[in-house]
């Protein structure tokens, strides 16, 4: 291996040379997430703010210590709350074998589940499911608390209902960009609806076993 002079480098030259080496950052494309604007979909003290997606379903959601916690197969979860153009925040732990998903509007499963050290596959945690594989697999191993940072743009339809652009997505897994600004070829499994391009919910999937999420929030995109 060649070993890289700096002797002699420009000023310029160095500033591109250490932002090429920079290890990567957990910030989504041109925004700060420390910056305002963010509201909590979670309390940390009970499940206001959110619904079975089956009313009189069965119910194994409880909060304990900050954390939303589905202790075995049960309804999925659904936000009162609807987006269009968001940034999302999300903190999970997946025990040991099991499975869920982050819907995005209800329509589109980031998926996640027990994915430690796999092979990047349209079916891993960071995958939109059965639509676009990660880059990577950016898992940490089971029991252990993992975080996504996304940004989603919806579908756009045109004025006879024709959708014009697809729902396009940036998934950023443990501070790993995985996904950059990919387009959704529709709704995936188990949505909630296929009504692309109208505002939709944040939807936890509770039927595919334990999980646990917490920090959860949202930022309104322009």
């Amino acid at each position: 291996m060649h070993r890289l002079s700096l002797i002699g480098l420009s000023a310029a030259a160095l500033l591109l040379f250490a932002a090429a080496t920079a290890p990567r950052a957990a910030q989504l494309p041109q925004e700060d997430l420390d910056s305002q604007g963010w509201v909590s979909l979670f309390n940390g003290k009970d499940t206001s703010g959110w619904k079975l997606r089956h009313e009189g379903g069965k119910n194994a959601w409880k909060v304990e210590n900050g954390v939303l916690i589905n202790s075995e197969s049960s309804t999925d979860l659904v936000t009162t709350q609807k987006m269009t153009d968001f940034d999302l925040h999300i903190e999970f732990l997946v025990p040991p074998g099991s499975n869920s998903g982050v819907y995005l509007q209800g329509r589109y499963e980031v998926q996640v589940a027990d994915t430690y050290r796999t092979p990047p596959s349209r079916y891993m945690t960071g995958a939109i499911y059965d639509r676009i594989a990660p880059s990577e697999n950016a898992s940490r191993a089971a029991g252990e608390w993992q975080a996504f940072d996304i940004r989603f743009r919806q579908a756009q339809r045109d004025a006879s209902g024709r959708i014009v652009k697809k729902a396009v997505v940036t998934v950023v897994h443990n501070g790993i960009r995985v996904i950059d600004r990919k387009e959704i070829e529709g709704v995936t499994g188990a949505a909630l609806d296929d009504a692309e391009g109208t505002p939709g919910a944040l939807m936890l999937q509770g039927d595919h076993g334990a999980i646990q999420y917490r920090n959860i929030r949202y930022r309104p995109l322009k």
